[in-house]
């Protein structure tokens, strides 16, 4: 039996091993709806829908409790402008 299963052609590619990969991003921004169960309102008795949540997280520490959905989709946006200018700013040498 061939030690060697498989052929590798890279063509044209020269990789070497110590070459510069871009940095990892310390970040990754979610952005999750949370089902909310509906309440009773205790004038009435009835049933009233739940409101619209989510929570934000990103793996640099953020972390939110369910929020409405507008204010958590602002601060997803608030947060992701902020990681597109650490970027743009890690990019200037």
């Amino acid at each position: 039996m061939n030690e060697h299963r498989f052929t590798l052609d890279y063509g044209d590619a020269t990789v070497t091993p110590d070459e510069r990969r871009p940095p990892v991003s310390r970040h990754r921004l979610r952005f999750e709806n949370v089902k909310g169960e509906g309440c009773t309102a205790p004038e009435s008795g009835t049933r009233r829908a739940a409101p619209d949540l989510a929570v934000v997280t990103c793996a640099c520490g953020l972390g939110t409790d369910p929020l409405a959905s507008d204010d958590a989709r602002l601060l997803y946006e608030e947060h992701r402008n902020l990681i597109r200018d650490e970027i743009t700013a890690g990019g200037r040498s």
